[in-house]
């Protein structure tokens, strides 16, 4: 992913706050897969047929050429912009195991656990981020990407869950219902990670893990009818969910899916723009609105209110946010790693549960729910950084 704009600010020095043993162009993203292990003379580690259960693992990623040292990879970080697409790969997968389908702690399980519980030791970063992919990626291209995010993040603990797709436009039909499947997958995966010892965990889900997201967590609530938000927030420590250029239907989410986010979340932050043509594409087939290209004539006044009255619920829209919004495939879509700015945000956003104002964001006028990305973010952000951290600021 090109580098968050914030990183590119002369005045700050980020990388000295990371370990020196974690100073490397190779850093570990923990994995759960419903995929098939590749076969031989196939490409990749993992392909996209559905595979037997939910495997644990490591997939070792390497950022930049296979020569390039620490140093090298942290001037590019300072100079690359999305015309310079940088080299990355899976090196190796070390698996775990299967997991278990009834919740109980295996083999396995203990093993994906105590390396994660590791990498958290190491790194300064106590925070554990979950991805949930969209359609039409493969394993490593996931595994590379959001190792990506874990190196802006100061190395803490990545886990991506992956599921099987094919990588045809016209897969979109089929791969995203079929993925339903596996949301009591994400369900157990979650409650797996609550056991680690990350401090916070914040989930992302993008595209059509939306749904996938959005239903686990719905289920997850549903196991603990009797616990009120503080007792959840004890039990699985989750700070923020956010979704990103999600494929749902509007009204199922903000009706069945946004009550128990809140109540297991501290905050829910959904990405939105008008410009995405794959979700246009989306509500097309589907007849109504997408979450991440809303149309707020499908909600009723009432669910509208009850949306606006909790603070925690943001909806940030990106649509006019200057530069690329996606990479490759359709127009709009990738703008939350395609864009500098707009990544700057989603990298804050897994890393700190803070409230938008804190992010720089603003309101647009008349919209007090509704968040914007304004023409000064990336000054403030690096002006509030210096304010809280002034160790960060770069020695000339």
């Amino acid at each position: 992913m090109p580098t968050p704009a914030v990183f590119k600010d002369e005045r700050l020095e980020l990388a000295p706050r990371l370990p020196a043993e974690l100073r490397s162009t190779r850093l570990p993203v923990f994995f759960a897969t419903t995929r098939a292990p590749a076969g031989e003379g196939q490409p990749g580690h993992y392909n996209n047929d559905a595979g037997d259960g939910m495997t644990l693992g490591i997939a070792g990623v390497r950022l930049g050429a296979p020569g390039w040292t620490w140093d090298e990879l942290i001037a590019s970080d300072r100079t690359n912009t999305i015309e310079q697409e940088r080299p990355g790969a899976v090196e190796r997968v070390e698996e775990f195991g299967r997991a278990r389908e009834d919740g109980e702690l295996g083999d396995a399980e203990r093993r994906f656990l105590a390396a994660i519980d590791a990498q958290l030791a190491k790194s300064n970063n106590k925070e554990l981020v979950l991805y949930v992919h969209g359609y039409r990626v493969t394993f490593d291209e996931v595994s590379v990407q959001m190792g990506s995010f874990a190196h802006f993040l100061g190395h803490g603990a990545m886990v991506t869950f992956q599921w099987p797709t094919g990588l045809n436009f016209w897969n979109y039909v089929t791969d995203c219902p079929r993925a339903e499947r596996y949301i009591p997958d994400i369900e157990r995966l979650i409650v797996l990670l609550a056991r680690s010892s990350a401090e916070n965990i914040n989930i992302m889900a993008y595209s059509c893990g939306s749904p996938l997201l959005a239903a686990a967590l719905a289920r997850l609530r549903a196991r603990h009818p009797a616990e009120g938000r503080d007792a959840l927030a004890r039990r699985y420590r989750i700070g923020n969910v956010i979704f990103v250029a999600s494929d749902v239907d509007l009204k199922t989410f903000a009706r069945e899916h946004v009550p128990p986010s809140l109540d297991l979340a501290r905050q829910l932050i959904v990405y939105a723009s008008r410009i995405d043509r794959a979700l246009g594409f989306s509500s097309l087939i589907a007849g109504a609105s997408r979450l991440g290209k809303p149309d707020i004539a499908d909600l009723t006044p009432q669910e509208l209110e009850r949306l606006a009255a909790d603070p925690r619920f943001q909806v940030v829209d990106v649509s006019d946010v200057r530069g690329a919004h996606e990479m490759g495939g359709m127009r709009g879509h990738g703008y939350w790693y395609a864009n500098d700015w707009i990544s700057t945000d989603v990298t804050l956003s897994l890393r700190h549960a803070i409230p938008p104002e804190q992010r720089c964001l603003v309101n647009p006028p008349g919209k007090q729910r509704v968040w914007q990305i304004p023409e000064n973010y990336v000054q403030c952000v690096a002006d509030r950084l210096l304010a809280a951290y002034p160790e960060l600021r770069r020695s000339r």
